[in-house]
C-alpha cells in the first residue's frame, strides 16, 4: 500500500481515472473532496488490485464539496456514483432536500483533526498554539463557506479570531489543502489545516516534515481532539447491474479492508475514540 499526498491549490481540481484490466464489465465514478483525495486514490489502487480479475474501472474526480453538490443537483455529467465529502454537510443536504438523488444512508468514512501548522521553512514554533503576542497573519479555511475546519478553528479561537479578523490577520482560503499550501509554498508563517495534510503513518508511526511544528486543537477543558468527520453517500444514477455491484464492493472495501489507507494518511477511522 502506498501513500500519495495530493495538495491542490484553492482553484485546482484534479480529474483522473484508474483502471484495472483493459477490458472491463463495470465502471464507477467517485467524487472526492481534496481533503481526502490522496487516501482515496490509494484505496482505489488497492481495490483494483484486490479485484484484478473483475475488470473494474474507477474514475476519481477531485472536486470541492459545494461544486460536487451543485453538479449533482443540476444533473451535470458526469454524475458521480459515490460522493465522498469532507463533512456531513453536503451529503446530508442532498439526502434531506433531494432524497430522490441519493441512494441509501449517509455514512462516515474517516475523521480528521484540526491542527495549526508551520513548515520547517517558516521556522515558527507554534507547538503551544497560536501565539498570544506577536500574532502574524495566518491562513485558515473560510468558515463563512461552512468549511468544517474553518468552523472548528473559529470555535477554538473564540475572541482571538475576532481580534485577528478585525486587524486583517486572517487569510481565508477555500479548504485545508489550500491552507497547507499557503504555509508550505507561499508566505503564511502558519495556518489551520487538517492533520491528514501534514502527516503520514505508513509504518504505523506518525511522521511529519522534519523541522516543522504543529499543534492539535482540543475541545475546551477536554483532552478530546476536535474531530472533523468525513462522510459519503451513494448517488442515484442510471447504473447497469454490474456497475451497481462494483459500487457496492467499493464502498464495502472503502469502509473495510481498504480503510487502512486512511490511517496511513493520519486520518482516524469513524469508530476510533
Amino acid at each position: 500500500m502506498r501513500v500519495s499526498k495530493l495538495k491542490p491549490l484553492a482553484a485546482a481540481a484534479a480529474i483522473f481515472a484508474l483502471c484495472g484490466a483493459p477490458a472491463h464489465a463495470a465502471s464507477i465514478t467517485v467524487a472526492v473532496a481534496p481533503t481526502a483525495a490522496g487516501a482515496v486514490t490509494d484505496i482505489v489502487s488497492d481495490f483494483l488490485a484486490a479485484f484484478s480479475t473483475a475488470g473494474y474501472s474507477v474514475s476519481v474526480n477531485v472536486v470541492p464539496d459545494d461544486e460536487t453538490k451543485t453538479a449533482i443537483i443540476a444533473g451535470a455529467a458526469p454524475v458521480p456514483d459515490l460522493f465522498l465529502a469532507q463533512s456531513y454537510v453536503a451529503p446530508l443536504e442532498l439526502a434531506g432536500k433531494y432524497p430522490n438523488l441519493v441512494s441509501g444512508n449517509v455514512f462516515p468514512y474517516a475523521k480528521d483533526t484540526l491542527v495549526l501548522y508551520s513548515s520547517a521553512g517558516k521556522n515558527v514554533d507554534i507547538s503551544a498554539g497560536l501565539p498570544a503576542r506577536g500574532l502574524q497573519r495566518f491562513a485558515m479555511p473560510d468558515p463563512a463557506n461552512g468549511d468544517p475546519y474553518g468552523v472548528a478553528a473559529v470555535q477554538v479561537l473564540k475572541d482571538t479570531y475576532r481580534y485577528a479578523e478585525a486587524r486583517g490577520l486572517v487569510l481565508k482560503v477555500d479548504d485545508v489543502a489550500s491552507s497547507y499550501a499557503a504555509v508550505e509554498f507561499v508566505d503564511s508563517p502558519y495556518g489551520f489545516t487538517g492533520k491528514s495534510q501534514i502527516c503520514t503513518a505508513v509504518t504505523g508511526t506518525e511522521e511529519f516534515e522534519p523541522g516543522s511544528f504543529f499543534h492539535a486543537y482540543d475541545l475546551k477543558d477536554s483532552a478530546t481532539p476536535i474531530d472533523i468527520v468525513l462522510a459519503g453517500v451513494k448517488i442515484k444514477n442510471d447504473r447497469a447491474a454490474e456497475d451497481e455491484a462494483e459500487l457496492t464492493a467499493f464502498v464495502k472495501y472503502l469502509t473495510g479492508d481498504g480503510a487502512i489507507n486512511f490511517t496511513q494518511h493520519c486520518f482516524k477511522l469513524p469508530s476510533a475514540p
